[in-house]
């Protein structure tokens, strides 16, 4: 499955980050060259090419494995955040708003899972979720991830969870 993008402005952005992408980071540059990189008309998903997004290198491309978006935006010093569809920096972070009692929000962070996605969770890789190397890193997901969290819940929130999550 490609990436769903969140509305035109964000395919008006993959489309003019992928026009300027070095084919060095870019394993199918050629692809999106010769038929582009949205799956649809309407432009509303990525590509699929052999089984992914076409935006996905894989592992042995020698501009490294990953998302080329993510590689390119790493290289230029920006935030992946800025380059990448909503939906792909956001993961593995799922948040569950819910009203409060005073008008307030309650939001509760936690992972992503197949169940989240339906019938479509099924067939998609997860191993950003549930595979043996999920949250194993070298720092709490709450430090590692700060920028993506602070952009999905707000700062406000997030210090609030730092906070909490606190030793």
């Amino acid at each position: 499955m490609g990436a769903e993008l969140d509305g035109e402005d964000e395919a008006r952005l993959i489309g003019a980050l992928a026009d300027t992408l070095d084919p060095a980071l870019f394993e199918y540059h050629a692809t999106a060259a010769d038929v582009g990189v949205f799956g649809d008309a309407t432009r509303s998903s990525t590509r699929v090419v052999d089984g992914a997004c076409i935006f996905l290198n894989r592992p042995g491309f020698s501009g490294g494995a990953g998302c080329a978006l993510h590689l390119a935006a790493l290289q230029s010093g920006e935030s992946p955040i800025d380059s990448k569809p909503s939906v792909c920096w956001q993961l593995p972070i799922n948040v569950d708003w819910e009203p409060g009692d005073d008008g307030t929000e309650i939001a509760t962070v936690r992972g992503w899972t197949r169940r989240d996605w339906g019938a479509e969770g099924e067939t998609m890789a997860w191993c950003c979720t549930e595979g043996t190397q999920a949250y194993v890193g070298d720092r709490p997901v709450v430090e590692s991830m700060a920028e993506e969290l602070d952009a999905i819940v707000g700062t406000a929130v997030y210090v609030e969870l730092r906070r909490r999550l606190a030793p």
